[in-house]
């Protein structure tokens, strides 16, 4: 419990844990894949993409409470901005890699996270 109520707290210093997350998407999202991922479901992948741009934006937004305050129009634009890197890693895996390719559908899955991490933390946050 003491572990979950550190990191809901938001925390001036909290722009690194942002930062490394953001840095750990972006080199999980151009690393060479496993050559056969084993899936316990359909779609998995989706989940995890999911995860990480609902955790991605929430990081950023406790930063942004402790440090500027929190508004709805911050909460807008960050969201846009972890769309468009979503957007953004997608075309870079299908021009710049040669073992990755773009999928729409991970695109929807990133902002589906995104999306509903911003809701949720907006309405966390607002006080």
């Amino acid at each position: 419990m003491k572990i979950i109520k550190i990191l809901l707290e938001p925390k001036k210093k909290s722009i690194w844990l942002a930062l490394c997350w953001t840095f750990l998407i972006l080199f999980l999202s151009f690393k060479v894949p496993t050559l056969n991922p084993k899936y316990t479901f359909p779609n998995e992948d989706k989940v995890v993409h999911f995860v990480f741009y609902f955790v991605f934006v929430f990081l950023w937004i406790r930063y942004i409470v402790a440090s500027q305050g929190l508004n709805f129009k911050k909460v807008i634009v960050l969201t846009i901005i972890a769309i468009l890197i979503s957007v953004l890693v997608e075309i870079g895996q299908a021009f710049l890699t040669i073992n990755r390719s773009a999928e729409i559908q991970d695109i929807i899955a990133n902002s589906l996270g995104a999306i509903s991490s911003a809701i949720l933390s907006y309405r966390f946050f607002k006080k």
